[in-house]
């Protein structure tokens, strides 16, 4: 059995990450003068042995591993090339382009709250806070548009079934408009939609054509009518010349692996790596969609995103494990590299640039093409397949802020 990061352990007993900004008022952080504590390193997935299980003796007695299934063969993807329009790029000393929207518009005015369809709702949203989040997009223009969002409380991440959400749309980042009303699912209700399975409290909802999204960014707001507990997804509609820069997010942009698993605990809120947010604006304002890839549990899609405004990193998009536990080792790996080979075949080329600090990270960028020139690992003693080792983020702002503009 591969071994499990300690969201593992965590996801079933606590849940004071869940819930995006809008839900709770995340209290003052500092930065952590050192780690507290170090995991053991992921063994190279070359090895033919097993990775061990992690035993954290912290919480031995309050909860049991929770095995993670690995899947070794790659997702499904197109082979047909997509076509990509040739875009002008402006020349190296051009201007920079627009900073990424924020989308942090002021919430849209929800409609009056209204009572519970069922008594055992009540069972459900005592049991702890909300923990609902939504399901980031990269869409091409042509592609089919759904809003997806879970909705489940407390440490055991219990649904939210068979309930009224009502759901907002910031169009561009810039206006709000309602789109409607949806009702959370029962289990396997529904057809699985862009690799989100439904196991129960989910919306999936068809965006109308009347209401169709253009290229861009947008932002989706679903409101539990119970209750007025929130969900957001972002989703990206690809421009035919669009660029994205990947990154994963423990111990690449945390001060450790570890880190957030402390916050969990009442710690200080993780602090960044030196000089990486500078390193990621950038390549922003070249144009490069940042892309935060990150083998968490889904629980943490929200607190993700989250920790990227704390911080001052650029908006980006987030993908987490669409799991209760998130993962390392081998189901790390697969699942990195069938996110980033979905996403080549949407923009019609391999993300260009690439930044991760494990094994996991270096074999599912050289597995879903990232070039070894763009790839770059912090802090890295493994094999980094070609890739470029980076001691400090500091010396990368000024090389990654030259080169062709992608302006949108």
């Amino acid at each position: 059995m591969a071994s499990l990061k300690p969201w593992a352990l965590l996801s079933l007993t606590l849940s004071a990450c869940s819930g995006g900004a809008d839900q709770a008022n995340p209290g003052a952080t500092r930065d952590a003068a050192t780690d507290t504590f170090r995991l053991p390193e992921i063994p190279d997935l070359n090895q033919d042995a097993g990775v061990a299980d992690v035993l954290v003796t912290a919480v031995d007695a309050l909860v049991a591993d929770v095995p993670v299934t690995a899947v070794d063969a790659p997702v499904a993807v197109e082979d047909v090339p997509v076509a990509v329009e040739d875009v002008p790029v402006a020349p190296d000393g051009a201007a920079l382009c627009d900073e990424p929207p924020s989308c942090d518009a002021a919430a849209p005015s929800p409609s009056a709250m209204t009572s519970w369809r069922h008594l055992t709702t009540r069972v459900t949203v005592a049991l702890g806070s909300a923990r609902h989040r939504g399901r980031d997009l990269f869409l091409r223009p042509a592609d089919a548009q759904w809003g997806i969002a879970r909705f489940a409380y407390g440490p055991a991440d219990d649904d939210l079934t068979d309930e009224d959400v009502e759901i907002f749309l910031l169009r561009g980042c810039r206006t709000w408009e309602r789109l409607g009303e949806a009702r959370t699912t029962r289990d396997g209700a529904h057809a699985t939609v862009e690799g989100v399975v439904d196991n129960g409290g989910i919306v999936y909802f068809p965006i109308p054509e009347s209401a169709r999204l253009g290229v861009g960014r947008h932002r989706l707001r679903y409101v539990v009518r119970g209750d007025r507990t929130v969900a957001d997804q972002y989703i990206e509609v690809l421009s035919p010349g669009a660029h994205v820069a990947v990154t994963d997010v423990d111990g690449t942009l945390t001060e450790s692996e570890t880190a957030e698993w402390i916050t969990v605990f009442g710690g200080a809120s993780p602090a960044v790596n030196a000089g990486s947010p500078e390193a990621l604006w950038a390549l922003a304002r070249r144009g490069f969609i940042i892309f935060y890839l990150t083998a968490r549990p889904e629980w943490l899609t929200a607190r993700t995103h989250q920790w990227t405004r704390e911080r001052a990193l650029p908006s980006g998009l987030v993908h987490t494990m669409l799991n209760l536990t998130g993962a390392t080792g081998a189901p790390a790996f697969t699942f990195k590299r069938d996110e980033l080979l979905i996403l080549r075949s949407r923009l019609g080329r391999p993300v260009e640039y690439g930044f991760g600090n494990t094994d996991t990270d270096a074999q599912a960028y050289d597995a879903a093409g990232v070039p070894a020139s763009g790839a770059y690992y912090y802090r890295f003693t493994g094999d980094r397949r070609g890739g470029q080792l980076n001691n400090d983020y500091r010396a990368l702002a000024a090389p990654l802020s030259e080169g062709p503009r992608y302006c949108r």
